[in-house]
C-alpha cells in the first residue's frame, strides 16, 4: 500500500548525509521539517476492506482532509468509523459505533530525517461515545506506536504527503484486555491505514 514498499526506516533521530557520515538531526533541522510539512491537506484515506463482489479487491478509499500544525500535531477533525466498522463482529456494537458522533484523530510527528523528510507517528486513540447494551460507554480505537510501520514521508519537491498508521484494536471503557475487532488475516489485530495526497489516478 503506497508507502509500505519503502525500505525499513531507522527508529532513531539520525541519518547519513551526502558524504555517508552519521548525522544526528538537530532541533533547527526538525524546525525546518515542520515548516515544510505544516499546513492543510486534502487527499485519500486507504484502508483494508473486503469487497463481496470481488475477492481480489482488498482496498477501499475515502476522501479526507487533515492538517499539520506548529506543535507537530497531525489532526483530523472527524475520523471515519468506516475504516474499521467491518471488523466489528458484534452487530449491536457495530451499530452503536456507526451511530456515534464523529471524533478527532490527533497524532504527534517525530521527525528523524530531512531528505526526504521522514517521521514516525505517535497517534492517540480515537474515542467515540456510544450507547451499547443499554448503557453509555466509550469505544476507543487504538493504534500501534513505537513501530517503524507507523511513519510518514513528505516530498518537498512535489509537495506530497504520505503517512501510514497501524490500527491495533477497539476497546470499551478502560478495559484494554479485549479488542472487539476481528477478521484480520494476519494476526487478528493489526491493519494499515494510509493517508496520501498523491493523485492515485496517475
Amino acid at each position: 500500500m503506497i508507502i509500505c514498499s519503502v525500505a525499513a526506516m531507522c527508529l532513531t533521530s539520525c541519518y547519513y548525509d551526502s558524504d555517508n557520515e552519521y548525522h544526528e538531526i538537530t532541533p533547527q533541522e526538525i524546525g525546518q521539517c515542520l515548516t515544510a510539512v505544516k499546513g492543510n491537506y486534502t487527499g485519500k484515506l486507504l484502508f483494508d476492506l473486503n469487497n463481496p463482489n470481488d475477492p481480489k479487491d482488498r482496498t477501499d478509499t475515502l476522501d479526507i482532509a487533515w492538517s499539520v500544525t506548529a506543535d507537530t500535531m497531525f489532526n483530523i477533525k472527524e475520523f471515519p468509523q468506516a475504516v474499521f466498522l467491518d471488523r466489528i463482529a458484534d452487530p449491536e456494537l457495530k451499530k452503536a459505533v456507526e451511530q456515534a458522533a464523529p471524533a478527532p484523530l490527533i497524532a504527534r510527528l517525530a521527525f528523524y530525517q530531512i531528505n526526504p523528510i521522514s517521521f514516525l507517528v505517535y497517534p492517540a486513540s480515537v474515542v467515540y461515545n456510544i450507547e451499547y447494551e443499554g448503557a453509555t460507554h466509550t469505544a476507543s480505537l487504538a493504534f500501534w506506536i513505537n513501530t517503524s510501520y507507523s511513519y510518514g514521508l513528505y516530498d518537498t519537491t512535489n509537495k506530497t504527503f504520505q503517512m501510514q498508521l497501524m490500527g491495533a484494536g477497539l476497546y470499551l471503557d478502560d478495559n484494554m484486555s479485549h479488542s472487539y475487532l476481528v477478521n484480520n488475516e494476519y494476526d487478528n489485530s493489526s491493519f494499515p491505514i494510509v493517508f496520501t495526497n498523491v493523485n492515485l489516478n496517475k
